[in-house]
């Protein structure tokens, strides 16, 4: 009954798909076509850091790996401490391990520039650009201060007690 009232209607093959899609052509779906190689090379990845010298990241690495030291030597006991500790070692190795492999992985972008370079250009982040000393403080702040912390808390620990 629908069909045939639809039929006394003149309506259009895109009215008809709406209310009835198999009394339409479907069109098959299209094939999409091969990438270009010279295309393909466009949309590949941007280097991570290239404004950022490897010795920045070295400096990282060695104050997070300050800390874990700091934190054994302040909480060493017992074998819960230990334990966690050995713990918290393993995630700031994988914590470091994964930005390596990602860097190695990257397309060569040319020579990275130097400490000497990076404290006197800066570099450039979303809300502007910093000079390579403030961009260093922000980058060390938290592992520095909580390395601090850590020992504070350990020469605490063993005068109290």
């Amino acid at each position: 009954m629908r069909r045939e009232q639809f039929a006394r209607q003149d309506c259009d093959a895109i009215d008809l798909a709406v209310a009835w899609p198999t009394s339409t052509q479907i069109a098959p779906v299209p094939i999409p076509e091969l990438e270009r190689i010279g295309e393909m090379q466009k949309f590949r990845a941007t280097p991570a850091a290239p404004d950022v010298p490897a010795a920045v990241g070295g400096m990282i690495a060695a104050s997070y790996a300050g800390l874990i030291v700091a934190l054994a030597v302040a909480t060493v006991g017992s074998a819960e401490s230990i334990f966690v500790i050995v713990i918290a070692g393993l995630l700031v190795i994988t914590f470091f391990t994964v930005p390596r492999i990602f860097f190695a992985v990257e397309r060569d972008s040319g020579v990275r520039t130097s400490l000497d370079g990076f404290l006197r250009n800066g570099m450039d982040t979303f809300t502007g650009h910093n000079s390579g000393k403030a961009a260093l403080v922000q980058m060390l702040i938290v592992p520095v201060l909580l390395t601090l912390a850590v020992l504070a808390m350990g020469i605490i620990i063993a005068t109290v007690g």
